[in-house]
């Protein structure tokens, strides 16, 4: 009879492997992306073994990954990559959670969660096109 396939994660070596990255990044943030129950491997505790290697960001999908973050207690900024409709935004902004924005009927869902919530200001950078939502748009001086 076959056995169960498994998956056994040794989280010395997710710490170690992140600090090794660390170390060839440079300057440069690393960021550990746990989605997906950390790819079924245990969202919290291969989290905490990437931060202990040196990751100073958390990438997650969902908005409940990022909140399970917070709950946990972790504090490292944690990036929610995928923002979709209807989805607990405001939650998210509160539990300083960052949300990744696909399309301007995003921008203006989340901008709606967040009114209530102090310090927030959405920017977005992609590439290397800056954009705002439009009541922060300013025109641009023309030259002549």
């Amino acid at each position: 009879m076959d056995a169960p396939a498994q998956a056994l994660v040794n989280l010395a070596t997710v710490r170690d492997n992140v600090t090794g990255l660390r170390q060839h990044a440079g300057q440069a943030s690393v960021m550990a992306v746990v989605k997906a129950d950390a790819y079924g491997h245990g969202l919290i505790p291969v989290a905490t073994a990437a931060l202990a290697g040196g990751a100073s960001w958390l990438g997650v999908i969902r908005v409940d990954e990022g909140l399970a973050l917070r709950r946990a207690g972790l504090t490292a900024p944690v990036l929610c990559l995928m923002s979709v409709p209807g989805g607990p935004h405001e939650e998210a902004i509160r539990r300083d959670v960052d949300l990744g924005i696909s399309s301007a009927a995003m921008v203006t869902e989340i901008a709606a969660a967040a009114p209530g919530c102090r310090g927030v200001a959405p920017r977005c950078r992609s590439g290397r096109a800056w954009w705002a939502p439009p009541w922060r748009r300013r025109r641009p001086a023309r030259s002549r």
